[in-house]
C-alpha cells in the first residue's frame, strides 16, 4: 500500500506551453511591483518558465523543484535566455535548503 501522504507527484515540465507568460500571470497577482529588484524564490519551478519570465525584473531569482530532469531543462532555458540571475536547485518545499529570510517574496506558480 502506498502512503500518499508522502508521495511527491512529479509532472511533465512540457505542461509548461500550456500556462500563461509569466508577465500575465505575474499582473493577475499585482504585477511587477511584487518583484522588482527583489530576491525571489519559485517553489515548484519545474522547468523554468516563470522563474525565467521573471528574472530580467528580480535583484535574483532561485527556483527549487524535485525533479532533476526539470532543473536540467531549466537551467538550460536560463542559459538559452541569458539570464544570469538565477539558480535552480532538486529539492522539495517541505524541506527548503534556504536560511530564513533569504528571500524577499516566496511565489508557488501552479504548484499544488
Amino acid at each position: 500500500m502506498i502512503d500518499v501522504g508522502t508521495c511527491v507527484p512529479i509532472y511533465s515540465s512540457n505542461s509548461s506551453s500550456l500556462r500563461p507568460r509569466p508577465l500575465d500571470e505575474l499582473r493577475a497577482w499585482g504585477g511587477t511591483r511584487l518583484i522588482r529588484g527583489r530576491k525571489v524564490l519559485d517553489v515548484g519551478c519545474g522547468d523554468g518558465r516563470f522563474a525565467v519570465g521573471l528574472a530580467p525584473l528580480a535583484a535574483s531569482v532561485d527556483g527549487i523543484d524535485p525533479d532533476p530532469e526539470a532543473i536540467r531543462i531549466a537551467r538550460r532555458n536560463a542559459r538559452a535566455a541569458g539570464i544570469r540571475n538565477i539558480h535552480f536547485e532538486v529539492g522539495a518545499a517541505q524541506q527548503l535548503p534556504y536560511a530564513d529570510d533569504t528571500f524577499d517574496v516566496v511565489i508557488l506558480s501552479w504548484s499544488l
